[in-house]
């Protein structure tokens, strides 16, 4: 696979932003507060932001509660906007429902599910990603000190009807084929209908070698290919196909850490995707870049 870097933009008054994703040329952004969506053309033109008036919120709900990712599901017979609570404490495990037609939206609570995932599974709960795979959604929990596994989270797209009955499976992420053992973690995924591919964005903290070298934190695009195929038959583990050292594809992306990733346009042998970013001092970036299958 070969990466080229397009383009580049500073989102000057954009912090903390956690989530992207693009639906009918509009590009949404998420950030740390959950009541307002950065919404800008998928060329980055006529940037705003979009207050979402939440009437059945209860008073007292936190509007800096950490929404940390999101995709496009048919809900009523709508394409609406889900965004997700990263599940880490109680305050973090709202949804909000988004009608793209009217940027109107409607609170979730998804505490039923984010438990039963807690019960079954030791070390904390940060989901930071999420994505429809046909007639799945794919969430990601990010590895954590007390947990070094990144996982899938694979149940139904209505899956906040009914938290405690949903089909729930739980695959780690095996990252071993593609030799990156350096505490791997997955900050956002997006899927691929015409590829049935699924895209990963990874970070890596700093390390050192048994020479006593340092090295500086690492980012990464990975690929698993034909995910939805492998549902219901890979059992305890989803292994890494294709990885991208981004710094060493292009060395723009030193310093900065990777948040999230959606689709921009596909072709057949090439995608195009927006990765959204932070640098150092915490103001998101967008990254876009091709990534070619045949060269």
């Amino acid at each position: 696979m070969k990466l080229d870097l397009l383009d580049f933009i500073e989102l000057e008054n954009c912090t903390s932003g956690s989530g992207i994703e693009l639906y009918n040329d509009k590009l949404y952004i998420v950030g740390e507060k959950f009541s307002d969506l950065l919404v800008m053309r998928k060329k980055w033109s006529k940037p705003a932001f979009v207050s979402l008036p939440l009437a059945d919120a209860p008073a007292d709900l936190d509007p800096t509660a950490n929404m940390a990712s999101m995709t496009v599901l048919q809900n009523d017979k709508k394409s609406q906007l889900l965004i997700i609570g990263s599940g880490g404490t109680a305050e973090k495990s709202a949804a909000i429902f988004v009608n793209l037609k009217n940027d109107t939206g409607r609170r979730l609570d998804l505490h039923v599910f984010y438990d039963r995932i807690r019960s079954t599974n030791a070390g904390a709960l940060n989901i930071e990603g999420i994505a429809e795979v046909y007639d799945y959604v794919v969430l990601v929990n990010r590895s954590s000190a007390d947990r070094p596994l990144n996982q899938l989270l694979i149940t139904k797209p209505d899956f906040w009807k009914n938290q405690e009955k949903t089909p729930l499976q739980m695959v780690t992420l095996d990252f071993e084929s593609v030799g990156l053992n350096n505490n791997p973690a997955v900050s956002g995924i997006t899927y691929s209908d015409k590829h049935e591919d699924l895209f990963l964005t990874i970070n890596t903290p700093a390390w050192q070698d048994d020479k006593g070298e340092m090295h500086t934190p690492g980012t990464y695009l990975a690929v698993v290919e034909n995910l939805y195929r492998k549902i219901g038959r890979e059992k305890g583990k989803m292994k890494i196909n294709h990885l991208v050292d981004l710094q060493a594809a292009d060395k723009n992306f030193v310093g900065y850490t990777l948040e999230a990733v959606c689709i921009q346009s596909e072709k057949d042998h090439s995608v195009k995707l927006q990765l959204l970013t932070d640098d150092e001092n915490g103001i998101n970036n967008i990254f876009k870049v091709n990534l070619d299958w045949e060269s």
